[in-house]
């Protein structure tokens, strides 16, 4: 996407040959809004999708990894994850 490169089988996405440091939650939420790019998910979507349904958290876990997610790529300059508000967020990039 860009000049971001997702290497799916290692789990890291690499952007202009550097690893975009992130933890393997924030990568999976990375994944999962680049590879449905443009939909929009709510914050119970993505927690299911990268925890599972049998897990008791709270999806507040997931704001806190897009926090980090866009602390980390505004250091690159780049904001590929985009809030709609009331509804979730999506990849924008």
């Amino acid at each position: 996407m860009g000049n971001l490169r997702f290497q799916l089988r290692e789990k890291r996405i690499v952007y202009e040959g550097n690893t975009v440091p992130l933890t393997s939650g924030e990568y999976e939420i990375c994944e999962y809004l680049a590879l449905h790019h443009g939909q929009v998910f709510s914050r119970e979507q993505i927690y299911e999708h990268v925890y599972g349904y049998d897990k008791n958290g709270d999806d507040s876990a997931i704001t806190e990894h897009i926090k980090n997610i866009r602390a980390k790529f505004r250091k690159l300059e780049l904001s590929p994850v985009e809030t709609v508000w009331g509804i979730g967020y999506r990849w924008k990039e």
